[in-house]
């Protein structure tokens, strides 16, 4: 059993980074969408639950926000070739690649501009066992040695944080994973649970009555007017800096006009698409914002909720409410197919939690997050 690494793929040419796919994923990336997505579906019974070899591969390129790296447990003698920097087995995230007999992958995000000391953890061990049945040995030793290395990782990769996140149905604990006793017993601690949800689209939803003086505007994939850049940013500001994280080490995302370029510029890259919905003032000052965004290579019927905020001297007046019935009928007028929008929010956020539960939301899966503070 050993590890190896997965390269970077190359970016696509800027000159054109709309039309520019990426090469044929390789089978080490199909072997991980696969079992990454089959753990998703479970926890939450839906195949929505899921991404695409074209995503994974777009994330190992990298950007100015975060690197990403992905490790594959092979089973078997070593695997020859080049090495990486971490001085592991280098093989191709695109076509041609090696076939290897692969028994887990390690994931690791590192963010680049705030929160600089987290790496983000993703293990995922392949041929799980049925819901509710146990963990064979030889399965057991897998997930033992991949915790272990994946924090291995995390420290040669300079970082001093640990956060991992794991996925389970409603009415289990975070040990329906089989990773879960796993992080359990090298340490982690358990700081935060949301739950994630789903809400219909009908295909003419009823535009939502807003009081006297207050008007609604939809912008599609960041195209922002001028006059209310600086608002929007300090608006998404905000947003980060009222986010309930419970016992999370985290730092609120800080908006700049270049943030913003840049996220358009990935947007385009990778073939998203977002909807941002603001309510203004008689004045003409944003009130509240919410956005919806989907992916061309996801299921088209799908929609995910990314944002909702109320500016602070306006809350409790039911804006953010209205911003989302707004959100849902610009979403049937600008992509008429999609029927479906799935959203995740913390379990103490009351006030979310009643907005969804009134625009009829249900319940899929219940994730939680845990931390581990990383020691020499």
């Amino acid at each position: 059993m050993h590890l190896v690494h997965i390269a970077r793929p190359p970016r696509p040419p800027h000159a054109s980074p709309v039309d520019a796919r990426p090469s044929e994923p390789a089978d080490c990336i199909r072997s991980f969408v696969f079992w990454a997505n089959l753990a998703a579906q479970e926890a939450s019974g839906d195949a929505a639950a899921s991404t695409s070899p074209g995503r994974v591969v777009q994330r190992l390129q990298g950007s100015s926000e975060s690197q990403t790296h992905l490790f594959a447990v092979v089973d078997g003698d070593s695997t020859l070739g080049e090495v990486s920097e971490l001085g592991l087995p280098l093989i191709p995230a695109v076509e041609p690649s090696p076939e290897l007999d692969y028994l887990g992958f390690i994931h690791l995000s590192l963010p680049l501009l705030e929160e600089r000391e987290t790496a983000e953890i993703e293990c995922v061990l392949c041929d799980l066992p049925l819901p509710g049945q146990e963990l064979e040995e030889e399965g057991q030793k897998v997930a033992e040695w991949m915790g272990i290395k994946a924090l291995e990782l995390a420290r040669k990769l300079g970082r001093t944080i640990a956060h991992v996140g794991l996925l389970h149905p409603p009415g289990t604990d975070p040990d329906y994973d089989v990773m879960g006793s796993v992080y359990r017993q090298l340490g982690f601690k358990h700081r935060h649970a949301e739950h994630q949800l789903v809400m219909d689209i009908p295909e003419s939803p009823v535009a939502a009555l807003l009081p006297a003086g207050i008007t609604s505007q939809a912008w599609a994939d960041y195209d922002i007017p001028e006059s209310h850049l600086d608002e929007v940013m300090r608006l998404l500001t905000l947003a980060s800096q009222d986010a309930e994280t419970g016992d999370l080490t985290v730092e609120p995302i800080v908006w700049t006009r270049t943030r913003l370029r840049e996220a358009h510029s990935r947007l385009r890259s990778r073939r998203g698409h977002t909807l941002l919905i603001a309510l203004t003032s008689e004045e003409g000052k944003i009130l509240a914002l919410a956005e919806v965004a989907r992916h061309e290579d996801a299921n088209p019927e799908v929609a995910e909720w990314t944002l909702t905020v109320t500016d602070r001297p306006h809350r409790r007046r039911g804006l953010a409410q209205l911003a989302k019935l707004t959100a849902l009928h610009a979403v049937a007028r600008h992509w008429p197919q999609v029927r479906r929008c799935y959203g995740s929010v913390a379990d103490k956020d009351e006030a979310m939690n009643a907005i969804y539960r009134r625009l009829g939301a249900r319940e899929l899966s219940r994730s939680c997050a845990w931390e581990l503070r990383l020691r020499d």
